[in-house]
């Protein structure tokens, strides 16, 4: 690693151990103070209630943060990079949008603090520095570095509903660059804010509490290294299959993005030179476009499954267990879809083309592992809109989701999508041919105008560029379009 990058790596791992120490202990004494037996003066307890509840938010969204940063760093692969990176951009968003807010400021997790310490504070001594904050964060957020077509594409695989699957390009347009950038910009105020927070709940909550303090219990299951004794034995071999398969998808990512690039114009042009309406042609492109976007799942998958098994660092790997949790659920929905197929890549793509055939064994197992998936209940949408928006209320339910994920289940069912989606490609190759196969049948209709072309460049048919024009014709006469297609990239 760069000198730099370096320094970021064990900066992180400094930070997650802190975060490992902090969390049970914060979490426990946040829940302390919500219940009957709680010590706390009625007239301060709310305060010391946000003053914990703001120090469990920085560390639990500095840490998955960080683990997105940290992946990055160590990737062996570009596109294995920016799958982790993207996710910088992703949590910067959903981090600032709750401790300040990008319009309804009063109403973020820092608004509601301040108004509530002005209101009860007994001191002037953290004024400065509160106010050192507040301009930081504002300021932040006047610079505009945050993406948001980045973070809905990082966290939903489009941009808004209706998304087409070619806005993943964007993506791959991430630098490590751009995010060490929006790190740098960001990382002064979680530091100015740790250290306020610091002082703060010593001031209100240590000094004057101290003895019921210390009676707390940890209310978290500890997290462990436990589950890596289940693959220790092979971490390397899993290593290697992980990275061969990123790799495969990375190179068929590359050529789905050359194809959508180039057959429009293709198409276009075999239309301009013959006048022949090749409309039907652009379901082979909306193919395309599924390819494009699975290959960019698995690639996403086994980027944060490389994360988990590279750890050494039990809440790094929670984390990461969190974020398969994101991608499986995010993978099934735009694939298959939860209570129905609307929209979904198996109603556009996968099935369309069959209209009311038998559909083939592959795209049978398909729908069984999905429906599998959905039926093993680790995908709700409580859990994923809790690890995801980082609101009031939502990051204590993402924390206790944290510690009591199950690491075989997760393992196993990302494990079974890795798996299926390479099958679901093939299934989409079937598309293509099936969609080929109907406009052959559809050209063998009404071909007369190749007949016509055929005739007007015969004579010429061995002269220099008239050659790949002729063959192109012979082909198109035979119903292969594709191949046609090709033959005139030569011209």
């Amino acid at each position: 690693m760069e000198t730099k990058s370096l320094w970021l790596w064990n900066l992180g791992s400094i930070i997650l151990e802190q975060s490992s120490k902090i969390l049970p202990k914060y979490y426990a004494l946040f829940h302390y103070m919500t219940n009957d037996e709680c010590a706390i003066d009625d007239n301060k307890k709310q305060l010391c209630q946000q003053i914990v509840s703001l120090e469990l938010f920085l560390n639990y969204f500095y840490s998955i943060y960080i683990v997105s940063l940290r992946g990055a760093l160590r990737a062996t692969n570009a596109k294995e990079q920016k799958a982790n990176l993207k996710y910088v951009n992703a949590y910067i968003i959903e981090g600032y949008k709750a401790l300040w807010g990008f319009t309804k400021h009063n109403q973020s997790l820092w608004g509601q603090f301040i108004k509530l310490y002005a209101n009860v504070k007994n001191t002037e001594a953290f004024d400065k520095m509160l106010e050192e904050i507040t301009c930081a964060l504002k300021e932040y957020g006047d610079n505009t570095i945050t993406d948001k077509d980045e973070r809905c594409l990082a966290m939903h695989y489009q941009i808004d509903k209706n998304g087409n699957p070619q806005e993943l390009l964007k993506l791959d347009e991430i630098t490590i660059e751009k995010e060490q950038e929006r790190y740098d910009q960001f990382r002064p105020i979680y530091h100015k804010m740790i250290d306020c927070f610091v002082k703060l709940i010593d001031y209100y909550l240590f000094k004057p509490y101290r003895t019921e303090i210390l009676k707390i219990q940890p209310i978290l299951p500890e997290l462990n290294l436990m589950d890596q004794i289940v693959w220790h034995d092979k971490i390397n071999e899993i290593n290697f299959a992980i990275t061969k398969n990123i790799e495969a998808q990375a190179k068929s990512f590359e050529n789905c993005k050359e194809m959508l690039r180039k057959y429009p114009l293709v198409f276009k042009e075999i239309s301009r030179k013959y006048k022949v309406d090749l409309s039907d042609c652009k379901e082979l492109l909306k193919s395309t476009e599924a390819m494009l976007a699975i290959s960019y799942f698995s690639l996403d998958l086994c980027s944060i499954l490389k994360v988990y098994f590279n750890s050494t660092i039990p809440l790094e790997r929670n984390i990461a267990l969190s974020r398969m949790n994101i991608i499986c659920h995010s993978i099934i929905d735009r694939v298959y879809g939860y209570r129905d197929r609307r929209g979904s890549y198996w109603e556009q793509y996968i099935t369309k083309p069959y209209l009311n055939m038998e559909l083939p064994d592959g795209v049978v197992k398909i729908r069984n592992v999905m429906e599998s998936l959905i039926a093993s209940n680790t995908y709700t949408q409580e859990k994923r809109s809790s690890f995801v928006h980082l609101k009031k209320d939502n990051y204590i339910q993402a924390i206790t989701y944290l510690y009591s994920n199950n690491p075989l289940v997760e393992i196993q069912n990302s494990e079974a999508i890795i798996k299926i989606l390479p099958k679901i490609q093939k299934a989409i190759v079937g598309v293509v041919k099936q969609v080929d196969s109907n406009i052959k049948c559809s050209y063998a209709r009404k071909n007369s105008w190749i007949d016509e072309n055929l005739k007007k460049v015969t004579p010429y048919k061995n002269q220099p560029g008239v050659k790949s024009v002729y063959e192109s014709l012979l082909l198109l006469k035979k119903g292969k379009i594709m191949e046609a297609i090709e033959k005139l990239n030569d011209i």
